[in-house]
């Protein structure tokens, strides 16, 4: 638990989080008024929402693991961030029953997976080939199995994480944990989210398949985690003790790995595509066409301009990389493409046309709120840094890069 003094000075976040809170239970009302207009379309607008916020939480988780492997000083000042916005996943578990209900009804005029009406595949030689992959049982036991796992390796880093704080000087029994966990959890986490695009993500357009979808996934996952991290360093910025690290040199570094991720996922989305157009195969060209006609065109367009190109080359500078008054700009701003990304992955399987409903707003709006709530209350029940975690610890004279 913080002390009194951190807690006073970590009241400047109850707004942010009061406001996600007011926003998300209103965001939600409201998709279930829209629920009640149509089941369909809000489970639709639903999926997008609930993809991009749970991408968060699970980048949260693997970035975490990646600190406790290579260690690093700016995993020291992010590592809070990082435990929080890993421990909504719970929350994110809880909030993925109407993928359960839509899918049980086996009909594709209510769920999203198509594959699940036995009425869609019949005499379709492809759905029936993978039918003992894309079934509802099976999907369920990979849903439980991916959480069991997400979940299971976050409470014990948190857990562990706690321990550490209250160790008694020169025990790394929880620091070596973490680590050894994390190598496992490393693994099981590529493995696991691969899937979990390939269940919630590529199964959306059954007939298509790509080998880098996931890659995808994860990149774009770290990328938000990042950008929400220096968002989060310029609201903390001024609050004691995180105003004692937060040095040029170390914003620099978060910058760098930012700069890092807009590059992996321009080279993983072009790749995909590159491969795709080459083989030229009537089972994956029309996931693109219809990304690339009918006003989806303007959208791939705007995603190659300021998700690669624009960021690309403002982050080349040294200078933005280090001024966090500049660079939480283009932090917020690589969440707000990304989230448009995640609509262009989406959507098009469910509107020919570029369309946006009104669900589509309140689902990112009810669900992100939600999420942010949660993720300020976890922030403000620890210490802002660490403690006893002296070689990473900047104010320390050890400490790794």
């Amino acid at each position: 638990m913080t002390t009194t003094a951190q807690q006073k000075s970590l009241t400047g976040l109850n707004s942010v989080q009061i406001a996600g809170l007011v926003l998300g239970i209103g965001g939600l009302a409201l998709v279930g008024l829209g629920a009640s207009q149509s089941v369909k379309q809000m489970l639709q607008s639903y999926t997008f929402a609930y993809l991009f916020w749970f991408g968060l939480g699970l980048g949260c988780f693997g970035l975490l693991m990646i600190h406790h492997l290579v260690g690093g000083r700016w995993g020291f000042m992010s590592r809070r961030l990082l435990e929080a916005g890993a421990m909504t996943l719970p929350l994110m578990a809880v909030l993925f029953a109407p993928f359960v209900l839509g899918i049980l009804t086996r009909d594709q005029n209510i769920t999203p997976y198509k594959w699940a009406d036995p009425t869609y595949i019949a005499g379709d030689a492809l759905l029936e080939h993978k039918q003992p992959f894309l079934n509802v049982e099976f999907f369920l036991i990979r849903a439980a199995i991916y959480w069991i796992i997400w979940i299971g390796i976050t409470l014990m880093l948190y857990k562990w994480s706690y321990d550490q704080d209250r160790a008694k000087p020169g025990d790394f029994a929880p620091a070596r944990r973490m680590r050894f966990v994390s190598g496992i959890g490393m693994v099981l986490y590529v493995l696991t989210m691969t899937f979990a695009a390939i269940d919630w993500g590529m199964s959306l357009e059954p007939h298509w398949y790509s080998g880098i979808y996931g890659v995808i996934f994860m990149v774009g996952q770290g990328l938000t985690t990042l950008a929400m991290i220096v968002l989060m360093f310029a609201l903390l910025r001024k609050t004691p003790p995180m105003n004692e690290v937060l040095l040029p040199v170390r914003i620099h570094d978060v910058g760098k790995l930012m700069f890092a991720f807009v590059i992996l996922w321009t080279y993983m989305s072009f790749s995909q595509y590159i491969i795709q157009w080459a083989a030229n195969l009537p089972e994956e060209t029309p996931w693109y066409i219809a990304r690339t006609s009918s006003g989806w065109t303007a959208v791939s367009m705007f995603l190659i301009l300021f998700h690669f190109a624009v960021p690309f080359f403002i982050l080349l500078s040294r200078r933005i990389k280090r001024d966090l008054s500049i660079l939480w700009a283009i932090a917020a701003s690589l969440l707000v493409v990304h989230l448009i990304n995640m609509f262009w992955l989406i959507m098009p399987n469910f509107y020919p046309e570029l369309t946006v409903h009104w669900l589509d707003i309140v689902s990112v709006v009810g669900v992100g709120g939600i999420w942010l709530a949660l993720f300020i209350w976890l922030i403000k029940r620890r210490p802002l840094l660490p403690l006893n975690d002296d070689y990473h610890d900047p104010r320390k004279r050890a400490g790794g890069h």
